[in-house]
């Protein structure tokens, strides 16, 4: 998606094609532009090629004159969005432990978040897109590739100490992603983009740089509220949703098969996503028939809650032991272990919880489930940030949701790189990321 490496089109209808002429070029843009409108409305899979005709003002057939499916359209907007991206990037001044270097980065991080706004809906449903088997993919991850290159060999001119430059950009590019995500979806307590972006920019330059002065990180007029607790609200009612509660009167033989659907659907959302996730998938995977599924499951989306319960009492479990652990301790092998479970917990209920974060889900239960898990953990790290003495601007709520996007979303980040990092890389990134961001603490000159 960058502009040195375009899509290959077909010739005749190409957007630069001479066959189309300036007519022609209209309707081309405006079939892309009615498309974002929809896609962002009703989702990517839930609009069709005959809605998008009937809301540019063109027959189907017109349509596919431009563009031979769908598809296509998204690549062709996937296209726009990255080359905003990469305009961006390349803009970015010299970075490093001085203040015309921190500017840059909060610059940057701005109009990375100007780009994400605009194309939100790109943004948002790209991962799910992806998870089809269609041409997307590959552009997609051609995209990631090239753009986590970029910034890491804009980091390799840095003169970084103890990250490998690599590393060090796939962390920041899944951290800002997820970041202007959770704040397009209102996952930060009503933080707005630029309170956020000010935090996350001194987070961003002590992981770079911890070594950056304190005088540095206070030259620029930072945004932060007042120092708020996170509000946990109450789990929703589950009585008879749980897997404890449907296996409960179960032989142990029929309760298994349900512990091998379950087992099945997460292994496939995690890989699929939950929408592009049919019951057939789950039972081909599970290796039982379809009918034997709505036995225990009156649908997809009864399926999906069923597996977000266990997810988020495995959450409930883990900030109970992260609220046990001091994280700005150098080293920590327990938060190296707690870490360590927690990568291994994200990749089994990954499509689970990205269907909360994401909005993929209509359920009022898996909504409130996900709002509980989040509210806990976050809770649970911004009591050890609080406890951190600062001599420079920075809002512990921005970095409980930070923490919580890095925990998330790295894990799965350092998978798709080619090649990929272990796991006791990316662990070993992670603590690199709590350590230098949330307490290096800047120094005096």
């Amino acid at each position: 998606m960058s502009e040195t490496t375009p899509i290959t089109r077909r010739a005749s209808y190409g957007p630069s094609s001479p066959e189309i002429g300036s007519r022609g070029a209209n309707t081309r843009t405006k079939i892309v532009e009615v498309s974002l409108e929809l896609f962002g409305e009703f989702g990517f899979f839930n609009t069709s090629v005959d809605a998008i005709a009937k809301r540019a003002g063109i027959s189907r057939a017109t349509l596919y004159q431009y563009f031979p499916g769908k598809d296509e359209i998204f690549l062709e907007l996937l296209n726009v969005c990255g080359r905003a991206l990469f305009r961006v990037a390349r803009r970015i001044g010299p970075l490093g432990p001085t203040k015309v270097g921190f500017d840059n980065l909060n610059w940057w991080l701005g109009e990375w978040s100007w780009v994400f706004d605009k194309y939100s809906t790109m943004f948002v449903q790209w991962t799910s897109v992806a998870a089809t088997d269609t041409e997307v993919l590959p552009e997609i991850n051609r995209f990631t590739e090239g753009y986590n290159q970029h910034i890491a060999d804009r980091l390799a001119d840095c003169d970084l100490h103890g990250l490998e430059p690599r590393a060090a950009a796939t962390a920041i590019v899944a951290l800002v992603h997820r970041i202007n995500l959770l704040q397009y979806t209102d996952r930060v307590y009503g933080r707005d983009v630029e309170t956020l972006i000010d935090s996350l920019s001194v987070f961003l330059q002590l992981f770079l740089f911890p070594d950056t002065p304190t005088e540095v990180i206070n030259s620029l007029d930072l945004r932060v509220p007042p120092v708020a607790a996170i509000d946990i609200p109450d789990a929703p009612k589950t009585a008879g949703l749980s897997i404890e509660d449907r296996t409960a009167s179960l032989t142990k033989r029929a309760a298994n098969t349900v512990r091998k659907l379950v087992d099945a659907g997460s292994a496939q959302f995690a890989q699929r996503g939950y929408h592009r996730t049919s019951v057939d998938d789950v039972v081909d995977h599970a290796g039982v028939a379809r009918g034997t599924f709505y036995k225990y499951f009156a649908d997809k989306q009864d399926f999906l809650i069923a597996i977000c319960i266990e997810g988020f009492h495995g959450i409930d479990v883990l900030a109970a032991q992260l609220s046990e652990i001091d994280i700005s301790a150098p080293g920590n092998p327990e938060l190296r272990e707690w870490l360590s479970r927690v990568a291994q917990f994200m990749r089994q209920y990954a499509g689970s919880i990205d269907a909360w974060t994401e909005h993929r889900s209509d359920s009022t239960v898996v909504a409130e489930l996900g709002a509980r898990g989040q509210a806990v953990l976050d809770s649970a790290a911004l009591a050890d940030l609080n406890r951190h003495r600062r001599d420079y601007p920075f809002d512990p709520v921005v970095g409980a949701v930070i923490f919580r996007a890095l925990v998330s979303r790295l894990p799965q980040a350092t998978e798709e790189l080619t090649p990929p990092l272990s796991e006791d890389e990316t662990v070993t990134l992670m603590m690199a990321c709590i350590a230098r961001g949330f307490f290096a603490g800047g120094t005096q000159t």
